[in-house]
């Protein structure tokens, strides 16, 4: 049960992406990737033996995921002109997963550290 809670949000995130697209195409896959990037880094790390390495696996997962998801909402309800302001807006399909991965370890890893310095902090009391 805990698994399928936890696997929704992602799930929910592709199925939109795909969506977005029109069909399972090449691209709908290669867009959907940072949410599966994310949720298996989020599966593999809710097991870590340091918090701050879940937490920078969670906050990496989250990012990704959102930030896809959310360029496809705007893409498909066409916010201030993002589907239709452009001749070439659609190349920035081909950037957003990276832009995501790249964003979502770059937070990660801000949250990881942080996480490691409390934890460090807290150890040294």
């Amino acid at each position: 049960m805990k698994t399928t809670l936890l696997a929704l949000p992602f799930l929910l995130a592709i199925a939109f992406v795909v969506y977005a697209e029109g069909e399972l195409t090449p691209f709908a896959i290669w867009n959907a990737l940072p949410a599966v990037a994310g949720f298996a880094l989020l599966w593999v790390g809710r097991h870590a033996r340091l918090t701050a390495y879940r937490i920078g696996c969670a906050i990496f997962a989250v990012v990704a995921t959102l930030f896809v998801t959310l360029f496809h909402l705007a893409w498909w309800l066409d916010w201030h002109g993002t589907a239709t302001g452009s001749s070439t807006s659609a190349l920035a399909f081909i950037f957003v997963p990276i832009w995501a991965c790249l964003l979502a370890t770059i937070a990660g890893a801000l949250a990881w550290g942080i996480a490691w310095l409390v934890d460090r902090h807290s150890l040294a009391r």
